[in-house]
């Protein structure tokens, strides 16, 4: 997910400021028409939201009553509605699509062992969710099926029922949001409400309540008829009723369109010690959950376009004014899905994997940025972190006046960002697009627990960003290259992480940050900057070697912290995790270097005599490179081990001295204050004041830093 839900990030590090300040002009206009080459809007809204609910009871409450084509370009809300044909039917996927089960077989067969490689299936969602277009809601029913994979017995579950921070502005979410996270609380509240969860004969809300936090009910504990044995799969049976809000923090309704996330009621991981990883949600949490199986039918009004995590069955089938269709999902940990009328469609196959790409009308250039994205930064992440396992992907652009659906990941389906008027020297899109695709591994893949070790997983997606971002322009501009303004991305986020006023351990708790801006500087700006020092320190092989074992390691098995720094160990060295990783990570610990003193005087003809001191603040001590440059034009350097408070010497030399570089290498971008790096020496040839050598290889990091300064 994009920090702070902010969809101009990386616009606001742009340096020319006429652009700038034109293309948020543009963003910000209230309403806007399709380009010329968008298709005419043939429906009218759908219906004005319901008004807002009553407020849901303290207590959960059971209802009485019975159970109730090929590559290319296509406009496929319209053609589907016009053809009479299924909206999904236009020709084979790139891939073999997976052969479903029997719905009702799947609901009760015990869960597999897993094969060699995959994870073992904790759970499986077996669903069925008809949407209310005209009322934004969201009817769900089926069954899940729960195995007791710890070591431990139980006789309780706790389930994340996750739209429930939408319910009113007491929630924890909305408070900690201070009411604004990609959208505004003013709009209509969401909810989820359980109408009956049943194990046996014995209907489980009976006796469920909420967590302990007043007035949010994002957690929810149920106690059991009997006692689970490990080992032991339960069938349970739900129906519950989701009203979607409007578009806030990843999910929600705009018009017609709906992003539908976090929408039904989800177990936590019961943990192999025997303990319930749950947490009220945070406006800085995001998502844990084990893998399991997602066999979900999905209800849309007639001829309306469908992206889900997961694969189609097969083609969409009709049910009176409804489609139907039917997504599978397996060895994943979430599944989430969009429907609006008015996508279209760009299919494209990058390493055997089936692209999908849904946006609006008049966006196929950002479409097609985001194809072109892919085919960098899936290769590179696959040499870097392991091959991707699922055989498609499916992107999305949310419409105008939905972006706070944007920006957003889920397994095998991600939400991303872009305008067709963005120049291509902005690489807003891709930017996103990588990032998001990033999650695939470090959310996706790895299932990192994103309340307790949010830096596992936003924070090497971030690192992750650059790398892709490198692999598509190279190493300079390659965040933004237009009109001579250039920007990089690690200077960029260096840039962010030397902004904390106030800084905290960045291997901690999403909640424990106090603030959005605090947790986005220190879990994706410093996370990111940490490890590109590692690659200074240690050089580009042994950094990705580590990473390559974590990557292997994490993958389907909930990592940990430690599980990162072992690797770091194993390819590193237990010194270099000793003295720089952890204490980077779980510390506040920090490190500046600065030129205190450069000078040099002639004390005879043919003699130049002075000193030179660079001085070390914060606890991190690592080695830096120093750069003594003559005025002669030539350089001496030196390699200062970080030890002690400051490194000094003596200068006796035929010419004068004429400045001294700190990191003239940029291998240690950690360094708080780039702008202290450089001195030209006082001396006696031209009388120069000290002052900041270089300054034009400074601008771009010193424009993000005041950009970002503003920013939220």
């Amino acid at each position: 997910m994009l920090p702070g839900g902010d969809p101009l990030r990386a616009l606001r590090s742009f340096p020319p400021w006429p652009v700038l300040v034109a293309l948020l002009a543009l963003w910000a206009l209230p309403a806007r028409a399709d380009p010329p080459d968008a298709a005419a809007d043939t429906g009218r809204d759908a219906g004005p939201g319901a008004p807002r609910d009553a407020p849901a009871p303290d207590r959960p409450t059971a209802t009485v009553g019975g159970d109730a084509g090929p590559p290319g370009v296509t406009d496929l809300g319209a053609a589907a509605l016009a053809q009479d044909a299924p909206a999904e039917a236009g020709g084979a996927p790139a891939v073999q699509p997976v052969t479903p089960p029997e719905p009702a077989r799947a609901a009760t067969e015990p869960l597999p062992d897993p094969a060699p490689g995959r994870p073992r299936e904790v759970v499986r969602y077996v669903l069925r969710a008809r949407l209310d277009a005209e009322r934004h809601a969201v009817h769900g029913e089926g069954t899940i099926l729960w195995r007791n994979s710890a070591r431990a017995p139980t006789r309780e579950l706790w389930f994340q029922l996750y739209m429930n921070g939408f319910e009113h502005d007491r929630t924890l979410f909305l408070r900690s949001s201070g009411g604004e996270h990609r959208g505004n609380v003013r709009g209509r509240a969401g909810r989820i409400t359980l109408e009956t969860l049943r194990l046996d004969d014995a209907e489980l809300l009976a006796t469920a309540r909420y967590g302990t936090l007043p007035e949010d009910r994002t957690e929810l504990q149920v106690t059991l008829p009997r006692e689970v044995a490990p080992g032991e799969t339960i069938a349970l049976r739900v129906r519950f009723v989701t009203t979607l809000p409007e578009v806030f923090a990843r999910t929600g309704y705009h018009e017609r369109f709906h992003m539908v996330a976090q929408w039904f009621p989800k177990l936590a991981v019961y943990t192999d010690e025997g303990r319930w990883a749950h947490f009220p949600f945070h406006a800085n949490t995001e998502f844990f959950a084990d893998f399991g199986g997602y066999d979900v039918t999905l209800e849309v009004p007639r001829g309306w376009v469908v992206g889900a995590t997961g694969q189609p069955s097969g083609p969409a089938e009709r049910a009176g004014a409804l489609d139907r269709h039917r997504y599978l999902a397996r060895d994943v940990h979430d599944f989430a899905w969009a429907t609006w009328d008015r996508f279209r469609e760009l299919r494209s196959t990058v390493n055997d994997l089936d692209v999908r790409v849904l946006y609006p009308p008049g966006e196929l250039p950002s479409a097609e940025r985001a194809v072109r994205s892919l085919e960098r930064v899936i290769p590179v992440y696959a040499e870097r972190f392991g091959a991707y396992p699922y055989p498609n992907l499916t992107v999305l652009f949310p419409p105008y006046g939905a972006e706070g659906a944007g920006g957003m990941e889920y397994p095998t389906f991600i939400t991303t960002e872009g305008r067709w008027w963005l120049p291509e020297g902005v690489h807003f899109t891709e930017y996103v697009t990588a990032h998001e695709y990033a999650h695939q591994y470090f959310y996706g893949l790895f299932a990192s627990n994103e309340n307790a070790w949010p830096f596992l997983d936003e924070g090497m997606a971030e690192y992750a960003t650059c790398i892709g971002l490198e692999a598509q322009y190279g190493r300079r501009g390659n965040v933004v290259d237009l009109l001579g303004g250039s920007l990089e991305c690690y200077p960029w986020e260096a840039a962010g992480a030397g902004l904390l006023r106030y800084p905290t351990a960045i291997a901690q708790g999403a909640p424990a940050f106090p603030t959005s801006g605090s947790y986005g500087a220190h879990v994706y700006s410093r996370t990111a900057t940490v490890l590109r020092t590692a690659e200074g320190l240690l050089g580009r092989s042994v950094t990705r070697a580590a990473l390559a074992r974590y990557s292997d390691r994490a993958r389907f098995r909930h990592p940990t912290p430690e599980d990162l720094l072992e690797a770091f160990e194993d390819a590193a060295g237990p010194a270099f995790v000793r003295d720089f990783l952890r204490p980077a990570l779980f510390t506040r610990a920090r490190v500046n270097y600065a030129v205190q003193v450069a000078e040099s005087h002639r004390v005879r003809a043919g003699r130049y005599v002075g000193r030179v001191v660079v001085a070390r603040d914060g606890e991190l001590q690592v080695p830096v490179d120093i750069a003594l440059e003559r005025a002669d034009g030539r350089s001496e350097s030196f390699r200062w081990d970080g030890l002690g408070e400051r490194w000094e010497r003596a200068w006796d030399a035929p010419v004068a001295l004429r400045a001294v570089r700190v990191d003239p290498h940029d291998r240690l971008p950690l360094d708080d204050r780039r702008l202290d790096n450089a001195r030209r020496a006082d001396s006696d040839e031209g009388g120069q004041a000290p002052g900041s050598v270089a300054l034009v290889t400074r601008v771009a990091y010193w424009l993000a830093l005041a950009l970002q300064a503003v920013g939220p």
